[in-house]
C-alpha cells in the first residue's frame, strides 16, 4: 500500500519515500491510518496484510483502531537467502526507470524495485531483526494464532504453501483480518 502511495506521488507517497528509501519504518499511526482505509473497501470480509505488523507499536495501534487480528502468518526466511532474492530484484530493477516502482514488473511478472540495493537491504534486515521478537511476544501473549511458514523453499514452494492455508480457512467472520 506504501509503494502504491509512492507510486501515485500523493501527499503521503512523498511523506515516506524517503523513509522507505532508507529502509526504516514508516510511522506506525501513518501505517495504521492507511490499512484501516484501505480494509474499508472490504467490509466484512478477510485482509491479508503483507508485512504488518512491523512493530510492537503496529501491532497495538491496529488492534486499538481495527480490532483484535485472527490470525498471524509468519514468513520467515534464512537471511542469506532473503539477501540473496532482494539483490537479484534490485539487478532487475536497474532497467526500470530512476524512481520507485510498484507496479512495474520485469519478463517474469515480478516487482521490481531501484531500492533494493545491498545498503537498503541490509538497513531493512537490522529494522526487522530489531522490532521482530518483541512482535512475535506480542502475538502470542494476545493468543494471536501464529502460523509458521519457511520461505527459504524457493518461491514456487512458498505460494503453493500460501494458497494451502488459504484454501484452509474458513469463510470470513465480520470484521476479521489476518496479520
Amino acid at each position: 500500500m506504501l509503494r502504491e502511495e509512492v507510486s501515485k506521488k500523493t501527499p503521503l507517497g512523498i511523506e515516506v519515500a524517503g523513509i522507505m528509501k532508507r529502509g526504516e519504518l514508516v510511522p506506525s499511526d501513518v501505517v495504521t491510518a492507511l490499512v484501516r482505509r484501505r480494509s474499508r473497501s472490504y467490509p466484512g470480509r478477510r485482509i491479508l496484510l503483507d508485512g504488518f505488523p512491523r512493530s510492537l507499536e503496529n501491532a497495538q495501534d491496529f488492534t486499538a483502531s481495527c480490532g483484535h487480528p485472527e490470525l498471524a502468518l509468519h514468513l520467515y526466511c534464512d537471511d542469506t537467502i532473503l539477501l540473496e532474492r532482494i539483490l537479484k530484484r534490485g539487478a532487475l530493477a536497474k532497467h526500470d526507470s530512476a524512481d520507485m516502482k510498484t507496479t512495474s514488473l520485469n519478463g517474469n511478472g515480478h516487482d521490481v524495485r531501484t531500492d533494493d540495493n545491498i545498503e537498503t537491504a541490509l538497513r531493512r534486515m537490522r529494522t526487522y531483526h530489531k522490532y521482530h521478537r518483541p512482535t512475535m511476544e506480542w502475538l502470542r501473549e494476545h493468543h494471536v494464532p501464529v502460523v509458521n511458514l519457511d520461505c527459504s523453499m524457493t518461491p514456487e514452494n512458498v505460494w503453493a504453501q500460501l494458497l494451502a492455508i488459504g484454501r484452509l480457512m474458513r469463510p470470513a467472520a465480520v470484521g476479521g483480518s489476518i496479520f
